[in-house]
């Protein structure tokens, strides 16, 4: 297998080489949520947020362990649980909030 023309100075800078993978889905999720931060709309940035944290549990879920890329942080039983608590708990708090 060849090796790329910067893996091996990513190799001596000890710099990480895992990739990204499906983690890109995250960041496209936080960009919407801030566009409807920014818009005055504070109910709906808590549901963007809490669906965008669902997506990438179920991400974590069902992709295999080398296209997971950066959800991969711990165990998949882990970071599954944690990400759908951190949504379901902004999706609750976005639910009782009292704008106005």
């Amino acid at each position: 297998m060849g090796s790329g023309p910067g893996e091996e100075h990513r190799r001596e800078s000890g710099a990480a080489t895992q990739p990204l993978g499906a983690w890109w889905v995250g960041v496209l999720g936080l960009v919407v949520s801030g566009v409807l931060l920014t818009s005055s709309n504070l109910r709906a940035y808590g549901y963007a947020l809490g669906a965008t944290l669902g997506v990438l549990a179920l991400l974590r879920a069902f992709l295999p362990p080398g296209r997971a890329g950066g959800l991969e942080v711990r165990s998949r039983l882990t970071d599954v649980a944690t990400l759908l608590l951190l949504g379901t708990a902004t999706v609750a708090v976005a639910a009782t909030l009292r704008l106005g």
